[in-house]
């Protein structure tokens, strides 16, 4: 048996906090780890901490989480099979080859609120992003479900919650480029290059 790692996040920043705002849930974003000692995550996030517009898919370090003392996790283990596991590796590492073609699902993220989801080619939300890949793994999972139902499907497994800072002591920033400051026309040519892809899907 393997082990696919969950994480659920109570982020400090705003626009985390208006997202609990809006949903009443407790925590506000999700990633998968697919490594015992919990060095990466992954996910569909902002890129960079300054701008939130610049989103798609992400390796994320879990020092993101640690910057703020008011971060908090619930990180669930889900055992799965060998060859589950497998399949949920390669979808991931096909996502990390060809990084750039993925982006934010800013329009179902935008729906949610309203009980509506918005499915574009290589677009997604966090929540749409972990659901897909614990189903690859053959994890029962609701359809196009949001945070606060893949943690109720997941209630069973073995379950860590706490604060960041006391989860984490010797992660790395690897390749998460979270902190890197970009100068404004390259955000916003990022910014033009992901919401064309997003609505035109090239």
């Amino acid at each position: 048996m393997k082990t696919i790692f969950a994480i659920f996040s109570s982020t400090d920043l705003r626009s985390g906090k208006m997202i609990r705002y809006i949903t009443k849930n407790e925590y506000n974003h999700c990633s998968i780890c697919l490594s015992e000692d919990l060095s990466e995550f992954y996910s569909f996030s902002r890129i960079y901490r300054s701008n939130p517009l610049i989103a798609g898919f992400t390796v994320e370090s879990p020092n993101r989480y640690t910057l703020s003392a008011q971060t908090k996790l619930k990180i669930v283990a889900v055992p799965v099979c060998l060859e589950s596991f497998l399949r949920a590796r390669e979808m991931i590492r096909e996502m990390c080859c060809h990084k750039e073609k993925y982006v934010y699902n800013f329009f179902s993220a935008a729906a949610y609120p309203f009980g509506r989801r918005f499915t574009r080619e290589n677009a997604f939300t966090c929540a749409e992003f972990t659901n897909k890949v614990l189903k690859t793994a053959g994890v029962s999972m609701p359809e196009r479900a949001n945070i606060e139902q893949m943690e109720h499907a997941l209630s069973e497994y073995p379950t860590w919650e706490g604060r960041a800072v006391d989860g984490f002591f010797q992660a790395i920033w690897g390749e998460d480029r979270y902190l890197e400051h970009i100068g404004k026309a390259r955000q916003c040519f990022q910014i033009a290059s992901r919401f064309k892809k997003l609505v035109v899907g090239r």
